[in-house]
């Protein structure tokens, strides 16, 4: 997988790592300076590399189209940087502050400087060229449409020669009696929508651009009502005689006007932030909860024979299955492992550990593990068993955006949960409104949401309503 804002911001931690350690080694072997002068050095160090990261980003040398054109942008770097290395002298000499730096020291730390943000540049992009030709490092890009907007797309995409933008293939409704081996302009043409969204998990596609011809309206609703379910980002290239009514609501992206539709909800530093979050917050819960853990462990084999876990199925990112861990809380024999029957109050297969597991929610706490290895969020839609129904209707047949929760991870906890939509969905609005919350979270996300729903769990489980 690739992203646009871990690479910048990669790019801009090493531009400032470069002047202090530039700067740090000049100091220590041309000036030595003593013990009490050195933290001096470092402050006008982080000075420097502050000014110079910002005047960088408002410059838009950050933009990974500046970043993969390095060769365009050295006298950028040089200018900015002379400037900002500028300031500080003056900025000194007002200060009446001159005297206590040595100004060879600043100037060699200025040209080193530049000299290696300028090296480093151009060793990210041959990095990042090496990486996507052994394909290791692509962003997969789809495309719905084969006309002419399509061809146009892909021409540009091969001008820009970038390896890492890799075109997983063309898909058309109205290709369907056209042989798989056929290609638009050297692009496999590869199936019908169906095809696409099945091709799009199985690669976890990036970008789907949706091609057509914009007085088929109907034509592009279904396309992006069928497309809405997917962890990707949903463009729509619009005609260019559209251009001008809607330059305001227009990006360029891969060098030609895209219109957003839909966004991935997490991607870039928002799922690294995300991801160091949960891991951090759950490995110290699972340290102090440990004691806990052990307890109800014992409490459920001394209670009723079988084993202490209970695995099963369910659906999580991208729709993939995956082995959710719960302490067990029903007899061996009449375990469900499909959920087609869901628990309801005073269920006869509930152990007498398992009702105050189930009351309590302390079953779940095994699911820790699954968010250490990947599998599922803190916070996030409730992961649902295969067969899980509302009445007699599966949860995927029941609401329409079912599946959209699946473009996160899973959370062991939920927007929905901690706003009284736990329990029993017996009904077609039960579970309606839980996906309604579900997609609000998604829409909505920030590490505070996170938070606040963290704190709001424990009083959601403390009331024990709907929970059985």
């Amino acid at each position: 997988m690739f992203s646009e804002s871990i690479t910048s911001g990669l790019v801009a931690l090493g531009d400032a790592f470069l002047v202090l350690v530039s700067g740090l080694l000049i100091c220590l072997y041309y000036v030595q300076p003593v013990p009490g002068e050195l933290p001096r050095y470092v402050t006008v160090l982080l000075i420097i590399a502050y000014m110079l990261v910002q005047s960088f980003y408002i410059a838009g040398l950050y933009r990974f189209s500046a970043i993969s054109k390095p060769s365009r942008q050295i006298g950028k770097i040089t200018s900015i940087s002379t400037i900002i290395f500028l300031l500080v002298v003056a900025a000194a000499y007002a200060l009446k502050a001159s005297d206590q730096f040595s100004r060879v020291w600043l100037f060699s730390t200025a040209i080193v400087s530049v000299g290696l943000i300028s090296l480093a540049r151009a060793a990210t992009v041959t990095i990042l060229r090496r990486l996507a030709a052994n394909g290791r490092l692509v962003k997969n890009i789809m495309i719905y449409g084969t006309g002419e907007q399509a061809e146009r797309f892909i021409a540009n995409l091969r001008q820009m020669d970038e390896p890492w933008n890799r075109v997983v293939g063309v898909f058309d409704d109205r290709q369907r009696d056209v042989d798989e081996d056929q290609d638009i302009i050297g692009t496999p043409f590869l199936g019908d929508l169906d095809d696409m969204i099945r091709r799009a998990r199985e690669v976890y596609a990036d970008d789907i651009v949706v091609a057509l011809p914009w007085n088929a309206t109907t034509r592009i609703w279904e396309v992006l009502h069928a497309l809405r379910i997917l962890p990707a980002n949903i463009r729509l290239a619009p005609e260019p005689s559209w251009l001008g009514l809607l330059s305001r609501r227009i990006d360029y992206q891969y060098n030609v006007p895209l219109a957003s539709v839909f966004d991935k909800p997490l991607s870039g530093w928002r799922a690294v932030i995300k991801r160091v979050f949960d891991v951090v917050v759950t490995s110290l819960t699972l340290l102090l909860l440990s004691p806990l853990l052990l307890t109800l462990m014992l409490w459920v084999k001394l209670d009723s024979r079988g084993p202490v876990f209970f695995r099963q199925k369910r659906y999580g990112f991208n729709n993939e299955v995956f082995d959710v861990w719960k302490l067990r809380t029903m007899y061996v024999d009449q375990q469900d492992a499909d959920a087609e029957k869901l628990a309801t109050v005073d269920d006869p297969r509930v152990t007498r550990a398992g009702r105050f597991l189930r009351r309590s929610s302390l079953d779940e706490l095994p699911q820790l593990l699954n968010v250490l290895v990947g599998d599922m969020s803190l916070v996030g839609p409730r992961p649902h068993a295969l067969k899980a129904k509302a009445g007699d209707e599966l949860y995927q047949d029941a609401v329409g955006e079912y599946a959209a929760r699946h473009k996160v991870r899973p959370g062991i906890t939920g927007w929905a949960q901690v706003n009284g939509w736990r329990g029993e969905t017996d009904t077609r609005e039960k579970i309606l409104k839980r996906v309604e919350h579900d997609l609000y979270y998604i829409d909505n996300w920030s590490v505070w949401l996170d938070l606040k729903i963290l704190l709001r769990t424990l009083p959601a489980l403390l009331s024990q309503e709907n929970a059985y």
